[in-house]
């Protein structure tokens, strides 16, 4: 079922109106893990899901030069082929791989160097155990998220009446 969520985001660095969609094959998670992406590595000309004339589309991106792309982020479940085919493509792009928790990514990035030397011009970003499931099950149609920096390293939300923090860990 597809799903529209409001986010009013308030965070160190900006405050901004968001609208993300749930398409019928995602997942809450997958939105949530888009939204922290979008607040961890804000720069105003980061887009999410905005096609960039390459056979596959980054969940968030900032376009360069010559339709090589400065950073391209994707969130969550990430097939190997498509791995493969960007770390192949973009060598000189900053590759990011967001996912919930360190189990997932650990699999995925043991994969991943298995199967394609490149794979080293990605780097992997997780969050603590139950962090990402507990902000999507939290979600509401219209909601209002404050951010925080707790540490160096790690990171706060307010959603609504609830609050949720996590370090942030990168492979």
């Amino acid at each position: 079922m597809q799903e529209k969520f409001t986010f009013n985001l308030e965070t160190p660095r900006f405050k901004k109106k968001m609208i993300l969609f749930k398409e019928e094959q995602e997942t809450r998670e997958h939105v949530v893990l888009k939204l922290l992406s979008y607040i961890l590595f804000y720069d105003p000309a980061l887009k999410i899901e905005v096609a960039i004339g390459a056979h596959y589309k980054p969940d968030l991106v900032i376009e360069g030069d010559h339709g090589v792309p400065s950073l391209w982020i994707d969130c969550g479940q990430v097939t190997l082929r498509k791995f493969d085919a960007i770390v192949s493509k973009y060598r000189k792009t900053r590759i990011l791989i967001v996912k919930s928790e360190k189990r997932q990514t650990e699999a995925f990035r043991k994969l991943a160097f298995k199967r394609n030397e490149n794979a080293a011009n990605a780097q992997f970003v997780y969050f603590n155990k139950g962090f990402v499931q507990g902000l999507s099950d939290s979600l509401d149609r219209s909601n209002d998220v404050v951010q925080w920096d707790v540490t160096e390293s790690d990171i706060g939300i307010a959603l609504g009446d609830q609050v949720f923090e996590s370090a942030v860990h990168y492979l």
